[in-house]
């Protein structure tokens, strides 16, 4: 019997899954911010434990592990990333810093982009490249090699990043200079736009390469990780989830660092479309509140919504990722007076060390934990099924000191810090709801993460959902994610040409190149033929738009009245038909092909046994659920729940590893695949 396990390293909570495909086993680990790691060993050991096994017993059963990582996220939050050293198109220096044009927000403040490579430390090369793909100027290598001796020798880069202008068009000069930066320092990484994004925009396929540059050390730890795994007997290689919501190996993952980025929200995505599709629900809004973040996104048509244009701390990437918006309020997040007096909740976060007040580990600070704790949803006693109690004192004291300096006691304090944070996740949920061109009506709202199902009530009430879905196992949806995504691998060319003036013959040969490049891809993955599959998609836009709609196109046969006709109805209901005018050229911006891979997964749990009642409390909690004093409000105990089980709220639902809250207003059915259905009476 093989095992497949997912992990998902968060900032606070190292969560891990193991199935052996009927049955599914959950546990979490404090995450060690020096040495991620440990754990990922201490969850193995623990998830083993429940399964009545240890780790190095397990280990080597195991088919698949899957591992979602901050690993790179964290190198890019904090700036602490590799030395980059880049050359470009002499005359284009300045690339980086003169970034995007964009509006200025509404506060009147310009948010100047994040530089990942210091101006010292770019240089320009003599050479040119038309538009059109013909070389103009010749390129100097001479030049060249004085460069790089240069940022090696004076400037001590760590790595290097190579784009010259129009390279996506052709890329013979940046193909040279690159190759000549391998031959003349092995021992330094280096990054070509042109190999990771071939597609029109100069600072975008840039940034690509320079942010592969600055976070190749990010997987130093990994590698350390997989050793040690290997080590332990696990025979199978390690999977990394990547932005775009699939899997890579090691080896792909070092050629392009960055795509590990996000991963574990990404993750968290793919399952929940999972979670939402056994529900019935091809269209939802997802809500995933941690220890750190609060991450919204869409499943649409069944699948995690993409993006071509992702972004990190305000910079376009380029990258392709699932499409999530994050905000700084989860249960992390610290509460305080700014200097107009008003209690505000987040960006920043206790994490895992020292944590909220009531981890006993030093914090002192409230967090929206804390105030969970002393508002009387969470049990302190049974946190983590008991192996972590909360000291509730703690938490009163924390919020109490907080309320010292607006007039306020603990408790008041707790129910504006719940409030604040409700208020802040739920305008994200009703933005990303209202201008996704569905009906929010129509949607379902999935929440899940560690402290995700005690507000996804108020969450799909504020953005007009009127259907509530939380796995059991929300609290590792994310691992659960990674134990179950497929391996993905895209690759790209640029078309920029008007559809009607495009050679389809000629397009559709270079997508069955695509194609064919993509499904070896997948097959250096270990994916066996029966498993593997090819995709295409083309990015389309209005001529002269700046951006684009990403397109479906099946086979890979170009049919332009076919994809026209899909992109219509796709920005119909996107913006709407009175954004369209009539007889605009269409045009193809660039075409993409993703090679799947399916691999053995966990699967969610199917209970064939159900009944048709209304469920028995299995107790009650003193909830301070507003200003008018505490409220006796029942509580369900997860385990005891059998499908078919039915109450209504206010109510709670313990299940060890989070808690589940029933607003008021609410009915809730425990159905046989693992989620809790809570609809609005």
């Amino acid at each position: 019997m093989g095992f497949t396990i997912g992990v998902d390293v968060g900032g606070t909570f190292t969560d891990i899954v193991l199935s052996d495909g009927e049955r599914t086993w959950r546990d979490k680990a404090p995450t060690d911010p020096l040495e991620f790691g440990r754990g990922v060993l201490n969850a193995c050991q623990n998830v083993a434990a429940q399964a009545g096994s240890t780790s190095d017993e397990l280990l080597p059963q195991v088919e698949r592990f899957g591992l979602g990582t901050t690993a790179v996220t964290n190198v890019l939050t904090v700036r602490k990333g590799m030395r980059v050293g880049l050359l470009t198109t002499s005359g284009f220096e300045d690339v980086i810093s003169s970034a995007r044009s964009r509006r200025v927000s509404v506060d009147g403040w310009l948010e100047v982009p994040w530089q990942p490579v210091d101006r010292s430390c770019i240089r320009g090369v003599s050479e040119r490249v038309g538009r059109g793909g013909v070389v103009v100027e010749d390129l100097d290598e001479s030049q060249a090699i004085a460069a790089l001796d240069e940022l090696v020798r004076d400037q001590q880069v760590e790595s290097i990043a190579v784009s010259l202008l129009w390279s996506f068009a052709n890329s013979v000069h940046e193909d040279r200079v690159t190759a000549i930066a391998r031959e003349r320092y092995p021992h330094i990484p280096v990054f070509s736009g042109a190999e990771l994004h071939p597609s029109i925009r100069e600072y975008e396929r840039t940034m690509v390469a320079v942010l592969n540059a600055f976070s190749g050390n990010a997987l130093d730890g990994i590698d350390d990780l997989a050793k040690t795994l290997a080590d332990k007997g696990l025979r199978s290689p390690m999977l990394l989830l990547q932005a775009n919501g699939g899997t890579t190996t090691l080896d792909e993952a070092r050629r392009s660092p960055f795509s590990l980025n996000s991963s574990g929200p990404s993750a968290g995505v793919v399952a929940a479309g999972e979670f939402a599709a056994s529900a019935g629900f091809t269209n939802a809004l997802c809500g995933d509140a941690g220890g750190t973040s609060f991450d919204v996104a869409l499943v649409r048509d069944g699948l995690p919504q993409r993006t071509q244009r992702g972004k990190l701390h305000g910079v376009i990437t380029a990258q392709s990722t699932v499409d999530v918006e994050s905000i700084g309020a989860a249960g992390g997040s610290i509460a305080w007076v700014d200097d107009r007096g008003l209690l505000r909740v987040g960006p920043d976060s206790a994490r895992a060390m020292p944590g909220p007040a009531c981890y006993g580990r030093g914090g002192t600070k409230p967090t929206l934990t804390d105030a969970m704790v002393v508002l009387g949803y969470i049990d302190p006693a049974s946190f983590l099924r008991g192996s972590m109690p909360l000291d509730a004192d703690a938490a009163l004291k924390a919020c109490s000191t907080v309320g010292e300096q607006l007039g306020l006691s603990g408790e008041e304090v707790a129910l504006g810090i719940h409030a604040i944070a409700v208020e802040q996740m739920g305008k994200a949920a009703r933005l990303l709801a209202t201008s996704s061109g569905l009906e929010p009506k129509s949607l379902a709202f999935l929440g899940y993460g560690g402290s995700g199902p005690l507000f996804s009530g108020d969450l799909a009430r504020i953005a007009g959902v009127p259907t509530v879905l939380v796995p059991l196992p929300a609290s590792v949806l994310s691992a659960f994610g990674a134990a179950c995504a497929e391996v993905r691998r895209e690759r790209l060319t640029s078309v920029n040409q008007l559809i009607d003036a495009v050679d389809t013959e000629s397009l559709s040969a270079k997508m069955k190149s695509l194609g064919q490049a993509v499904y070896d891809d997948v097959e250096r993955n270990g994916v066996p033929e029966s498993k593997r599959r090819v995709e295409f998609e083309a990015d389309i836009r209005f001529h002269q738009q700046s951006f684009e709609l990403t397109i479906p196109i099946g086979d890979g046969a170009f049919d332009a009245s076919e994809v026209k006709k899909h992109f219509i109805e796709q920005y119909s209901q996107r913006y709407g038909t009175s954004a369209i005018t009539l007889g605009t050229p269409v045009e193809v911006a660039a075409v993409r092909a993703i090679g799947i891979g399916s691999l053995p997964r966990a699967a969610i749990q199917v209970d064939p046994d159900s009944v048709s009642e209304t469920a028995v409390p299995d107790g009650t909690r003193q909830i301070l659920l507003d200003e008018n004093g505490r409220r006796a409000v029942d509580v369900y105990i997860a385990a005891n729940l059998r499908p078919g089980h039915t109450f209504a709220g206010p109510a709670i639902v313990d299940q060890g590893d989070t808690t589940i809250v029933v607003p008021d207003g609410y009915r809730a059915m425990r159905d046989s695949r693992h989620t809790l259905k809570m609809e609005a009476i």
